[in-house]
């Protein structure tokens, strides 16, 4: 019996340590964050007979769009302010911040504003990772430059309003991107993102490696004596 089980731990890969659930990112985590887009996308991708990004003041109307991942918007009238930040967003350029700095909960109406979070994977990776927003008015999502979705609802700011289920994510540096849009009234934002840290295996240390081949040669042992 004390064999199948230390066979059993052995085929494991020795010591694991279970998944630690974590809040990844919260209101008061930092990230590159981008107040130079302005109102250059207003008016900009039509969508569900109005624009993903409406006309400042509510001229356009105050519509309530849900965005499929097959739906990316195009952003090449922010590409000056936005730089590379899809496909280099460890070094975006453009009208980034230097670094991580805070990440405000509002900010000038009838403007966009965007945002890079890192999330570091370590060497397990991170599993069951769920992102959750409240904003007033829109929000667009990537994935390591993958876009995710995108929502606008008119009213304030309630967590919880757009959900996205992330899945796990690689060992390393990962980035979640997110493009806020506001088009008047007031600008709002709340988000919470979770998921299950994976610790590296934990090699089995040189004493059970030792102990492991002693039980090994005493059962082939007694095996000979048994046959003798």
């Amino acid at each position: 019996m004390r064999l199948r089980v230390l066979a059993a731990f052995l085929a494991a890969g020795g010591l694991a340590g279970a998944a630690e659930a974590a809040t990844l990112i919260d209101g008061s985590t930092p990230g590159r964050y981008n107040s130079g887009i302005g109102t250059v996308l207003d008016g900009t991708n039509p969508f569900g007979g109005t624009f993903m990004f409406p006309l400042a003041d509510v001229l356009g109307g105050d519509p309530a769009l849900d965005i499929p991942a097959g739906n990316e918007p195009d952003l090449s009238a922010a590409s000056t302010a936005l730089g590379s930040w899809l496909t280099n967003p460890a070094a975006p350029g453009g009208a980034w911040s230097a670094g991580p700095v805070g990440i405000p909960a509002s900010w000038p109406i009838n403007s966009e504003t965007a945002i890079i979070y890192e999330l570091d994977g370590g060497v397990g990776g991170i599993g069951n990772v769920s992102a959750s927003f409240g904003v007033d008015n829109g929000l667009f999502v990537w994935l390591n430059g993958t876009f995710l979705g995108g929502y606008l609802r008119p009213g304030g700011v309630s967590p919880g309003e757009f959900t996205l289920s992330l899945g796990s994510l690689g060992s390393g540096m990962n980035y979640l991107q997110i493009l806020r849009e506001d088009h008047g009234g007031a600008s709002g934002y709340d988000v919470s993102v979770t998921g299950d840290m994976n610790p590296a295996p934990i090699p089995l240390p040189a004493s059970g490696l030792l102990l492991a081949g002693g039980a090994a040669a005493l059962a082939g042992l007694r095996r000979r004596r048994r046959a003798a």
